[in-house]
């Protein structure tokens, strides 16, 4: 993907002047923008320069120490996999400290050793470190101690210079990308980007956003599998959820199919496949299928999520952080798209599902888009247009490669 191409470019600053027209004619809206820009400001350099005298970073040693928040759900932190791996490369020595939104997401994507370390949950001090990146649809470099850099990895110096050239151009929405994530999200739908894209250029590396590099082995160790009774067994795992650190508010969340279509579905498949064992996965925010052959909803680390996925003959789902996770497994989903856009999540590798009357509605009006349609509609029209019996089709036409 070009990002000098004109029209992405004039694309890029059409969504910049549509966030500022808001304010143009309204004052309270320039001074709410305006205190949130300095209370960042002010927040964050005055609680840097006090806790820098109070608490210790890591040790100032030979190697650089390069801090990673990688904000989001499980699927967020997959997507972001690749951006870490290419920087790895650019830092072969360098030890990486990882701190997660989503609870210990890093440890179903990286092995930890003495250059992987997952931090504990918490506000670390990323201005502690030589280096430090922010990322979630977006890629931030938030802290260089470019003396440091200088000493230890000088070959390293023109990436940076590049990234802080690449990301100037999206100042405006890096400047405070929390709140303007959704913005940007949206930008990179209508221009038809894959997920990765932004990661991609905003980093500097240009990595490919459609690789899929294998995880560890340590990670997909099918002995994990003994504890759960599923080792040289033929399963199918389903999920019903979003990232548990979401509250719901009691609300069942738009990307997930009806729970009367998945009892449906799952009598089908077993009427055809009775001896093949349906297993479901999820935590907080799922809910319990009685009539799955084994629950493990709320009974899995995270850790045990990968071996779990890449045993199993298929995975079904809503688009979710598992599906995004499996693009570095052998397994293939069977996803369903609800309000989220299957050209932007979705990957080539999976069966992905999309019928209905609706747009994607994904990041229209905050967090709320997970529970509250924009039309009202208490199920997403969407997902109510696949039926069990599609579903089961398209699972129908893979088993046959899945029990070769």
């Amino acid at each position: 993907m070009n990002f000098q191409d004109n029209p992405l470019r004039l694309a890029l600053r059409k969504k910049e002047s549509s966030a500022r027209m808001y304010g143009r004619d309204c004052r309270i809206v320039r001074w709410a923008l305006a205190y949130r820009s300095a209370r960042n400001r002010i927040w964050w350099e005055w609680r840097r320069r006090i806790l820098s005298w109070l608490s210790k970073g890591p040790p100032k040693d030979g190697r650089l120490h390069v801090f990673w928040n990688l904000r989001g759900g499980l699927g967020d932190c997959a997507a972001v996999r690749l951006a870490v791996l290419a920087l790895r490369e650019k830092l072969p020595q360098a030890v990486f400290y990882y701190h997660t939104d989503s609870p210990r997401a890093a440890s179903a994507l990286f092995e930890q050793n003495e250059k992987n370390i997952f931090l504990p949950p918490g506000q670390p001090l990323w201005y502690k470190y030589d280096l430090a990146f922010e990322t979630c649809q977006s890629f931030k470099t938030a802290y260089v101690n470019r003396k440091r850099v200088e000493e230890i990895a000088p070959d390293f110096l023109p990436l940076l210079d590049k990234m802080a050239k690449r990301q100037k151009e999206f100042a405006f929405f890096l400047s405070d990308n929390y709140l303007m994530e959704d913005l940007l999200g949206r930008f990179a739908v209508e221009q038809k980007l894959p997920r990765a894209a932004l990661l991609s250029y905003l980093s500097g590396t240009d990595f490919d956003p459609l690789a899929a590099p294998p995880l560890p082995a340590a990670l997909t160790d099918p002995l994990r599998l003994e504890k759960f009774g599923l080792r040289d067994k033929k399963y199918i795992t389903l999920h019903d959820g979003i990232d548990a650190t979401f509250a719901l508010g009691g609300k069942r969340p738009l990307k997930c199919w009806p729970k009367e279509n998945w009892r449906e579905f799952v009598r089908l498949f077993k009427a055809a496949y009775p001896d093949v064992k349906v297993v479901q996965l999820g935590g907080k925010n799922s809910s319990v299928f009685d009539f799955a052959d084994i629950s493990l909803v709320g009974k899995t680390n995270v850790e045990d999520l990968p071996a779990l996925l890449d045993g199993s003959l298929l995975h079904i789902d809503g688009e979710s952080g598992l599906v995004q996770l499996s693009r570095f497994l052998r397994c293939r989903c069977v996803v369903l798209f609800g309000p989220t856009d299957k050209g932007f999540f979705g990957l080539s590798k999976n069966i992905n599902l999309k019928e209905g009357p609706c747009a994607s509605c994904m990041w229209f009006f905050g967090p709320r888009w997970h529970t509250d349609c924009p039309l009202g509609h208490t199920v997403c029209l969407n997902m109510a247009a696949l039926t069990p019996e599609k579903v089961f089709s398209a699972v129908q036409k893979e088993m046959p490669l899945r029990l070769k």
